[in-house]
């Protein structure tokens, strides 16, 4: 009597084929992993910056419809605080104790890049018309950015605009 044999499509798979197949999927692995990486780094700072300038619009939005100022104070790199303006003494000039009803958001994974952290320039208001206003430091704008390539990478406030995009090396280029 002649051994048993069995029809090919009953036989298994040898050795050489699963290190063929073990072989393609860590060369796929290698190439995917970086990719992925950047991707996901790339995705969180654009809904960092989105998150940021959602608050910014609503704050605008606010000091528009209420017709009581509304601002942003950015106390460092990862954390900022949204509040309404109580203007004391009325002159449109953030002072201590001038804020009413502060919401602090904080915990963000990005550092973000403000001209200095200080009292003078990390604080964004609108007046009642929605109009940036800064009158203690003077200036028309402020640019707050996330070191990133990301493609919205920046938020650049103005008198009247709030605008999101890529940081070029000197301005936020609208994307």
């Amino acid at each position: 009597m002649r051994g048993i044999t069995s029809p090919a499509s009953e036989r298994g798979v040898t050795l050489i084929e699963i290190f063929v197949v073990i072989t393609i999927t860590a060369i796929v692995l290698a190439i995917a992993i970086p990719n992925f990486s950047r991707y996901v780094k790339k995705y969180g700072v654009e809904k960092e910056i989105t998150e940021i300038y959602g608050d910014l619009v609503e704050q605008r939005f606010k000091s528009m419809s209420t017709g009581v100022p509304n601002g942003i104070r950015f106390d460092s790199a990862t954390q900022y605080t949204l509040f309404e303006f109580n203007d004391a003494d009325y002159d449109m000039v953030f002072d201590a104790g001038e804020e009413k009803d502060p919401v602090q958001k904080s915990g963000l994974k990005f550092d973000l890049i403000c001209p200095v952290w200080n009292a003078d320039n990390s604080i964004v208001m609108f007046d009642e018309k929605g109009v940036y206003r800064n009158k203690k430091w003077g200036g028309t704008g402020i640019t707050i950015r996330i070191n990133s390539p990301a493609r919205y990478n920046c938020i650049a406030v103005s008198s009247n605009r709030i605008k999101m995009g890529e940081w070029d090396g000197s301005d936020c280029e609208v994307k």
